[in-house]
């Protein structure tokens, strides 16, 4: 009977650890894949904002690197003089090549009529460039281009620089960059790239840099590896190009990155990383970790269902003592299966160990042997002059262990020699009491830290001669670039003048604006004007012209004349520079703006609401600058208005509490580009009707000179009962 009842309870046993072990393991490989799936998609989003972060450098790195070159007196004479040999810029580019990372910088200059003037990298010139739409596009607008596109050679970079003689243009100054210095980048980093030209260019590329392609899509950097290009032509490419998320394929990671200029697609980044050099140490720990614990529980399971069936089944007294010695030899078990030193102590009597204690220590081959010669593990402890790691002193009246019980919220560590190579260990302090032991007792372990706190040295050791490399490097490329620092130094004068460079050009196309409004102010007195004169000639004709006709249409053409030069002095005024700070009327400011702008809201069917504005609010500012930071903001809501149906077109402007609202009913700003909309230069107009800089000097003017802030947000709101949508600018002016 005693027989069966053991049986049936060890297959008891082994059916719940079965069904333990099961779900366990299903859920330990689920949860490990899922980590290891988010650990892709982090590695593959992280890929795509170091390449955009890539691009965006080297732009603005081709855009000032440009912007300098062209200040080189030689390109205005050679296109004076008709003389290409002048320019030697095929020298500089090697020169570039040998001593700074532009590896590939090509330069071209052509002439206003649009052909190639000259060339760094080949002897050709005088072709006709007109069928670039950028070339077309810089010789209308005037201004200074910068862009990714795709020409008869290369997917490149490119800066376009106006150069003029006076107010003469003279010709184009271009500066090409590549795309292998980013592709160079990448692999510095173990991330392996393949830049694409869209397959709609092939025909457009007569003499391809790289001389590859891959199908119909051609390949813009020189390291291209072989293995990405074969992986590459054996799959559907386009389906592959068109993914948004990262896929695996022949043990590597790879992701796509779309190339976007101007809402234009231009080609395509893919990304690869091999697998091998992904850091996964973290899930397999967490998978061993797992199964160690799943695996203890069943041990544990297996103690329990050995204690009920020792009492159930068996003597009392003998199986309380029994139970004790196997509890106490299965306990050692536990304690031996770990992979870390585990002590039993009070901090001063070492109690219990397991057998890695003994492993480290292989000159005792128990417990007994090691309490002969010590008492406390402590006593190998070693001083590292650190206050994280203890040693075998008074601690205020604690010793090591209850120092360690004292401070929870520090990390612990201690230094013990094996074999002559000094090993560091964390130390984790639990303390425990059993009901029938007189005493609490204190359990350590100690966990092996050595090749952490190695490789931490290392990494600093690393970082140590990293600096040195660098300051090395630097002083070299300093010597190496004598020669540029002339040109740096003018450099670093321009950008200081920016600003004031900004502030003119929104001068500049703030008076283009007045231009346009002074055409809609003046279009209706001059026809009024035109009609009176011509009625007065031809009664004149017809011999029908009396005295009281002449007075009225005098009369009238007088005061339209009046009209005409009130309208001036308002748009003088307009313009007339604020010497200092003073107290303004808010409301009277902006019906200043409101006049200048006045019939271009009546063409457009705009209504204009100021109804909520305290009209005895004031603020102490620059009114001027004041006035032209509104009508930035009026000229966009009526230019976003302007796109819509000719009815219900709104704007409000409230103003209380120290807070300026202006909103339009226009639908809103999309949501990708909201949060560029005051950095400089940036428009979502054609370059010929836009400049990108109102908004900025919108900006620039509320916060540094009105001692306010800015935002804008897209809002929905009720009006005469019905809901508008559209965006919404709020000014707040600081008490």
């Amino acid at each position: 009977m005693l027989k069966n009842k053991t049986i049936i309870t060890i297959a008891i046993y082994f059916i719940v650890s079965l069904v333990i072990a099961t779900i366990s393991y299903n859920y330990i490989q689920e949860e490990g894949n899922l980590r290891l799936e988010q650990k892709y998609i982090t590695i593959s989003n992280h890929m795509k904002k170091n390449l955009s972060t890539l691009i965006e450098d080297k732009k603005n790195a081709t855009l000032a690197f440009a912007i300098s070159a062209a200040k080189n007196e030689k390109i205005k004479e050679a296109l004076l003089l008709e003389n290409n040999s002048l320019l030697e810029f095929n020298s500089f580019s090697l020169e570039l090549r040998e001593k700074t990372k532009f590896k590939n910088v090509w330069f071209q200059v052509f002439t206003k009529e649009g052909k190639s003037f000259y060339r760094s990298w080949t002897e050709q010139n005088n072709d006709s460039l007109l069928f670039r739409p950028d070339v077309q596009n810089i010789l209308i607008n005037k201004k200074i281009q910068t862009s990714i596109s795709v020409g008869r050679y290369d997917m490149t970079f490119k800066t376009m620089i106006p150069i003029f003689n006076g107010k003469e243009l003279l010709g184009v100054f271009e500066i090409i960059t590549h795309f292998n210095s980013i592709s160079r980048t990448l692999e510095e980093e173990n991330i392996d790239s393949i830049i694409l030209a869209d397959k709609s260019y092939k025909s457009k590329i007569t003499h391809p840099f790289t001389k590859k392609f891959i199908k119909d899509y051609y390949i813009a950097n020189l390291n291209a590896k072989e293995r990405l290009i074969k992986l590459l032509n054996n799959v559907n490419l386009e389906k592959f190009l068109a993914q948004k998320e990262y896929k695996t394929i022949d043990n590597m990671l790879l992701s796509t990155f779309e190339i976007i200029e101007l809402n234009k697609h231009i080609g395509y980044v893919v990304l690869a990383k091999e697998i091998k050099n992904i850091d996964i140490e973290q899930i397999l720990s967490f998978k061993q970790t797992s199964f160690i614990f799943v695996f203890i529980v069943i041990i544990i399971l297996g103690f329990i269902f050995t204690i009920i069936s020792y009492y159930l089944y068996s003597n009392r007294i003998r199986q309380y003592y029994n139970s004790t010695i196997i509890q106490k030899e299965k306990n050692q078990e536990v304690l031996d299966s770990q992979q870390n030193i585990i002590i039993i102590t009070d901090g001063v009597q070492l109690q219990e160990a397991n057998q890695k204690l003994f492993e480290f220590f292989p000159m005792y081959e128990n417990l007994e042997a090691f309490k002969f010669d010590h008492d406390c593990v402590c006593d190998y402890f070693i001083d590292m002059n650190s206050n994280q790691y203890v040693i075998d002193i008074d601690y205020d009246g604690n010793n090591w262990a209850e120092h360690i019980l004292a401070h929870p919220e520090k990390s612990f560590k201690a230094a013990m020699y094996y074999e002559e190579i000094l090993h560091h260990f964390n130390l984790h302090v639990k303390l425990n009491q059993f009901a029938n032991e007189p005493k609490p007792y204190i359990i350590v372990t100690l966990t092996d830290i050595t090749q952490e706190i190695e490789r931490q040295q290392e990494l600093k050791n690393l970082n140590d001669n990293l600096e040195l490399i660098v300051d090395f490097k630097t002083k070299e490329l300093k010597q190496l670039n004598e020669t540029l620092e002339e040109r740096i130094e003018k450099e670093i004068s321009i950008n200081k003048k920016k600003d004031r460079i900004l502030f003119q050009q929104n001068k500049m196309a703030a008076m283009g604006e007045m231009l346009h409004n002074i055409a809609h102010q003046w279009r209706q007195p001059l026809s009024s004007i035109s009609t009176s004169a011509s009625s007065l000639l031809m009664q004149n004709e017809l011999k029908i012209l009396d005295d009281k006709t002449v007075e009225e249409n005098c009369e009238h053409i007088l005061s339209s004349t009046q009209y005409l030069s009130q309208t001036i002095d308002d748009f003088k005024n307009f313009f007339k520079q604020d010497k200092q700070k003073e107290n303004f009327l808010i409301y009277e400011a902006i019906m200043e703006d409101i006049k200048l702008i006045k019939d271009n809201l009546k063409s457009n069917q705009i209504q204009l609401s100021t109804t909520n504005i305290d009209k005895n609010a004031s603020i102490l500012g620059y009114k001027n600058e004041f006035k032209q930071a509104i009508l930035n903001i009026l000229q966009n809501a009526i230019e976003a208005l302007a796109k819509l149906q000719k009815t219900n077109r709104l704007i409000f402007i409230d103003y209380s509490h120290n807070t300026l609202t202006i909103k339009d009913n226009a639908g809103g700003i999309d949501k990708s580009i909201i949060d560029k909309i005051f950095e400089p230069y940036f428009t979502t107009k054609h370059q010929s009707q836009g400049t990108g800089i109102g908004l900025y000097m919108t900006q620039e003017i509320i916060q540094k000179h009105m001692n306010g802030t800015i935002s804008v947000e897209n809002s929905t709101y009720e009006h005469c009962g019905k809901t508008y949508q559209g965006s919404s600018f709020i000014i707040h002016f600081k008490e």
